[in-house]
């Protein structure tokens, strides 16, 4: 609900504060006192297109907020998070319109574009009248009447909820499958290399000791020869060291029985000739052991070759190409992960363009049930508002269904098509509907559906255009009747109008010093009653003029 709203320093507004009510908000004034101003200043701070001509003369900057309270309004919290925007209960829009540069709009203080701001405002406020043709005959606006009459209000919102469901999987599943075209590339390319290093078996040590062996291979002869010269000067040669050492110990062991001093040598020496048989017999094992096979020292090369290959490849040494591998191996498995969960995305996404498609095509059953009804509806309607013999009727189309025809809106487009006078050609309500017809035809809608906007504030300008007297009362019935679920702003000039009014504001021109300003004051009973009777007789109020608005008030009061 709109609760206050606040205007400085726009055309002749200088700094002005306007309450508004629940129920029915009546707006009058004296022909140039402001009343179109005031409707503009909700326009402005609502995200609509600035002019900065508007802007009071001599002033840097005009600027309008527009403070509401959305207690009452938990069905905006979706569209508000959806924007980006915290929940409050309170919401202020403030625009900002330069003399000289581009406007700026705030929301709750958060600097927003226009575009955003123009974006969320119809969930707020319904501005009926000529400058908002383009917004209240959209085929958008005219499915959304469509859904409330056909009660299908509810089920076009879970629509619009499945729908970003939907379009947002769609998103995913083609950034999948962006992801998974490249992970299929990328994971032949791993399985090649997971293979190649599994084949190769590595180990950490190998090369080294691969190295080793070669070098050993390559000098096998010359390493045999050696042995084998050492193993005979130990032990096999005539002169051997064992044979000479065993000599030794004999000619020390005869001395040492004419000496004892030289028992000590005799074991020694001993001991010597045993450490050359042992020598003998090591250095004979390794030469057994040596390989002269042209095979084994072929096979060791290309083991070794193959090792030296992978680790110029992949530009490490064999620690870093088992930790590769290891990578390399967890790479694929969150690879496979990604391909599953591209499986599992498509799958979801032809779980919901199912329940999508089955929502939309009973969403447009019930909405062509309703759009028959609704025509007859708002023709009686009409003819309460001064367009009786106006014909009107929903054209609803809609689309094959299919997953491929979806939209926000389901399968369906609706537009109005009108005649004001009987024998005409029906056409689009936005190519026939004049200003004050197409505020009636608005206001026939909306009782019609037997009920306001879900607690928005509707606002009515030019809605009294060409009517008057009993027509006019019935005009103001209906908006009466209107603001029992919504809350209704209305400019009038027409007391029959005015009379049905909960909150009555009036716009007065203020002349001094030079200058001319505008205020806006909120109506006692009794100043009601003095400005309806302005309203009849003009300037000079008559005992007669205040009677007939006594006997309007008491009559819109009794219904």
């Amino acid at each position: 609900m709109l609760i206050e709203l606040s205007v400085r320093n726009l055309a002749i507004f200088r700094d002005v504060r306007v309450p508004f009510a629940p129920g029915l908000n009546i707006v009058t004034g004296e022909t140039g006192a402001g009343k179109s101003i005031l409707v503009e200043a909700v326009r402005l701070a609502l995200g609509e297109r600035a002019d900065p001509t508007a802007v009071k003369s001599g002033e840097a900057e005009a600027e309008v907020s527009a403070r509401f309270d959305l207690s009452g309004r938990a069905d905006l919290k979706e569209a508000w998070e959806e924007a980006g925007f915290p929940w409050e209960e309170e919401l202020v829009l403030r625009r900002v319109i330069p003399a000289a540069g581009r406007s700026r709009a705030y929301f709750n203080g958060r600097m927003v574009s226009q575009t955003a701001l123009a974006d969320l405002s119809p969930l707020l406020v319904e501005l009926v009248g000529q400058h908002s043709v383009v917004h209240l005959l959209s085929r958008a606006a005219a499915l959304s009447a469509v859904d409330d009459f056909s009660k299908t209000a509810q089920e076009a919102a879970e629509m619009r909820g499945l729908y970003r469901r939907i379009s947002a999987l769609r998103r995913n599943v083609e950034e999948s499958e962006s992801r998974g075209a490249n992970a299929r590339e990328r994971g032949e390319h791993l399985d090649f290399q997971v293979q190649e290093l599994t084949r190769a078996a590595l180990s950490p040590e190998e090369e080294e000791k691969l190295a080793a062996d070669l070098q050993l291979f390559r000098n096998a002869a010359k390493v045999l020869s050696a042995l084998r010269g050492a193993e005979d000067a130990l032990s096999s040669s005539e002169h051997s060291s064992v044979a000479s050492l065993s000599f030794a110990a004999a000619r020390l062991k005869e001395a040492a029985a004419v000496d004892p001093r030289i028992a000590g040598l005799v074991e020694r020496v001993r001991s010597l000739g045993i450490e050359a048989q042992e020598l003998a017999r090591e250095l004979s094992g390794l030469s057994a052991a040596v390989d002269l096979s042209a095979e084994a020292m072929e096979r060791t090369e290309e083991r070794l070759s193959e090792i030296r290959r992978l680790r110029r490849k992949y530009g490490t040494d064999v620690p870093g190409l088992l930790a590769m591998l290891t990578e390399l191996r967890a790479e694929r498995e969150r690879l496979e992960g990604a391909q599953e969960e591209a499986r599992r995305l498509r799958e979801q996404l032809r779980n919901e363009e199912e329940a999508g498609v089955r929502a939309a095509t009973e969403l447009g059953r019930k909405r062509r049930e309703g759009a028959k009804r609704m025509g007859p509806a708002v023709e009686k309607e009409l003819s309460r508002v001064a367009l009786a013999g106006a014909k009107f009727r929903v054209e609803l189309v809609s689309r094959p269904p299919g997953p491929e025809s979806l939209s926000a809106h389901g399968f369906d487009e609706a537009e109005f098509l009108f005649c004001a006078n009987p024998g005409q050609e029906m056409r689009p309500l936005s190519t026939t509907a004049s200003g004050g017809e197409l505020s009636r035809v608005m206001l026939a809608l909306r009782n019609a559906s037997a009920r306001g906007r879900g607690n928005r504030t509707m606002v009515f300008d030019e809605i009294d255009t060409g009517i008057g007297g009993k027509v006019a009362e019935r005009v103001g019935a209906c908006l009466r009747g209107l603001s029992a679920t919504a809350q209704v702003v209305c400019v009038t000039h027409l007391p029959q109008v005015a009379a049905f009014a909960d909150a009555h504001l009036l716009v007065v021109k203020q002349s001094g010093k030079g200058s001319v300003a505008t205020g806006v004051q909120a109506l006692s009973k009794q100043d009601r009653i003095k400005e309806l009777a302005r309203m009849i007789s003009g300037a000079d109020v008559t005992e007669e003029a205040q009677a007939h608005a006594r006997e309007l008030i008491e009559g819109a009061a009794r219904g």
